[in-house]
């Protein structure tokens, strides 16, 4: 199952709507809305918050295709902790 599928189906069993789900998780709309029609991925962080207001999990490599985007901090250099 996909991460967008994943965030979608949670969303709408919470009964949210993206402009709820952006204020309760600090997340972008517009980052969202990309991440539910899997334009883009979104980072671990970002994953991990929204499941967390969501009340759900993602378990990368179980029956998920997830891959968590890096994140990098100021300077370009990789996040371990991503």
């Amino acid at each position: 199952m996909k991460f967008m599928d994943v965030l979608r189906q949670a969303r709408y069993r919470k009964k949210i709507s993206l402009r709820q789900l952006a204020k309760l998780s600090g997340i972008s709309v517009g980052s969202i809305s990309l991440y539910e029609l899997g334009k883009i991925e979104p980072t671990l962080r970002a994953a991990n918050q929204l499941c967390k207001v969501l009340g759900t999990s993602i378990t990368v490599g179980e029956g998920t295709d997830y891959t968590p985007v890096r994140e990098f901090k100021k300077g370009g250099r990789k996040d371990a902790s991503a």
